[in-house]
Parts: structure tokens; C-alpha cells; sequence
């Protein structure tokens, strides 16, 4: 009797329980992809100061396949636009390069660059960088201690 009571209590224990089944998560959608434009831009001017003609720039970008383009040697200002699908990871990379013998007495140098995009007509970019003059001896003297200065890379994702 003790037998037969504690099988039939232990079989409500174990019907009794009852498993809540989970919920398979759904998978978050992909996102829509959209065409947009991104523009590239390097700028040759910051309020009255304009970046002296022996400048020119050595640039490298990321096409609308999301291969790196490099672009040697070209006159300032600069603008690319490329037609994108988003997902998109724009990225741009430059120097200005000069050649010291045509640099002025007073050099205006420095860098101002940009990613951005149109929405409906108007272009939404925020420039980067500064302008700024010295003597040429300075110049070439900030140029020996910090070679490096008139690189920029900058990257987005649309």
C-alpha cells in the first residue's frame, strides 16, 4: 500500500509540473537598405584665411563598391561624391604635399576635411581641422618636429 501510494504521488509530482515553453526569439530585420550620397571634401579655405597654391593633396577614399581610390597630386579644394547603398563605411585618408622651394614667405597651411551626405538638397557635413600661417621658417621648422601634421584620416558609417 505504502508502495502503490508513494508511485502515484510521485508520478502527480512529475505531471504535475508543468514546462512553460520559451519563445524563440525572432531575428532582428535587416535593415532597409537606402541609396544615399556621400561627399568627400577637402577644403582650401577657413574664413579669411586661403591654404597657399604650392599645396596639393594626395587623397585616399572609399568608392561606392567599398574599394579605396587614391587620387595623387591634386589642386585644393577637392570633392568627391559617390552614390552609396547603405550599409556603407565611408572612409577617407590625405596629406598635403608641397615642394619646399615654392613655398611663400608666408605659408598658409593646415587641413580641413570632411564626410558627409545629402538629405533632400542640402548637404550635411562638419569640417575638420584648422588653418593657419607662419613665416616659412617656422614652418619647415613645425615641419621637421612633427611630420606628420598635414595627415588626416576620418571615417563614417551610413
Amino acid at each position: 500500500m505504502f508502495m502503490i501510494a508513494t508511485l502515484i504521488i510521485g508520478g502527480m509530482m512529475l505531471t504535475g509540473c508543468k514546462k512553460n515553453p520559451q519563445p524563440t526569439p525572432e531575428p532582428d530585420p535587416d535593415p532597409t537598405p537606402t541609396t544615399l550620397t556621400v561627399v568627400y571634401k577637402v577644403e582650401k579655405t577657413q574664413g579669411s584665411l586661403v591654404i597657399s597654391d604650392c599645396f596639393k593633396l594626395n587623397v585616399t577614399y572609399t568608392d561606392a563598391n567599398g574599394q579605396s581610390v587614391t587620387e595623387s597630386n591634386v589642386t585644393l579644394p577637392w570633392t568627391k561624391s559617390v552614390e552609396v547603398t547603405s550599409p556603407f563605411k565611408a572612409k577617407m585618408e590625405g596629406e598635403y604635399v608641397y615642394n619646399e622651394a615654392e613655398l611663400p614667405d608666408q605659408v598658409v597651411s593646415g587641413k580641413r576635411y570632411g564626410i558627409g551626405s545629402y538629405t533632400g538638397s542640402s548637404l550635411n557635413i562638419e569640417m575638420m581641422g584648422t588653418l593657419g600661417s607662419a613665416s616659412k621658417e617656422n614652418f619647415l621648422n613645425l615641419m621637421a618636429a612633427h611630420p606628420d601634421r598635414l595627415k588626416f584620416t576620418m571615417e563614417k558609417d551610413y
